[in-house]
């Protein structure tokens, strides 16, 4: 976990775990508010905003998005996932859960790496909630 991680709601005993991503340019205190949105409904969810590792102007992003174009979007998704996957593995050992009791939840560049997280060899959850993101290429499953 990074120290600029943000705890929503810790209960004392987690059975799921929910990380919220931001998108590009933002950092983890912008998804509180969603995070508190939740956490009536998942009173047993440990839910953390997760921010991402490199500076963006006064920002945060978990890829460069400089000079970005479609063709070259895949391989800096590819390159940014093995310290994604790290991330909520991390975050699953803290609250004691495995990957099916997992759900991220991402925002613009946050859903893109969430959801390019589902088409590895082993995802590192089973649920993805995706607000204004996409894949960064067609996925190859389902």
């Amino acid at each position: 976990m990074n120290t600029h991680d943000l705890i929503v709601q810790q209960p004392a005993a987690a059975r799921q775990l929910v990380l919220l991503f931001h998108g590009v340019g933002s950092n983890a205190r912008d998804l509180l508010p969603l995070g508190e949105a939740l956490s009536p409904h998942l009173p047993d969810a440990l839910i953390v905003s997760v921010q991402a590792p490199e500076a963006a102007g006064r920002g945060w992003q978990w890829f460069s998005v400089q000079g970005i174009t479609e063709a070259d979007r895949p391989a800096r998704v590819a390159a940014a996932m093995p310290g994604f996957v790290q991330t909520v593995q991390r975050w699953q050992d803290q609250a004691g859960v495995s990957t099916a009791q997992t759900t991220l939840i991402g925002f613009s560049q946050g859903a893109i790496m969430s959801l390019e997280s589902t088409q590895l060899d082993a995802p590192p959850a089973s649920r993805v909630v995706a607000l204004s993101g996409r894949f960064a290429q067609p996925p190859r499953r389902a």
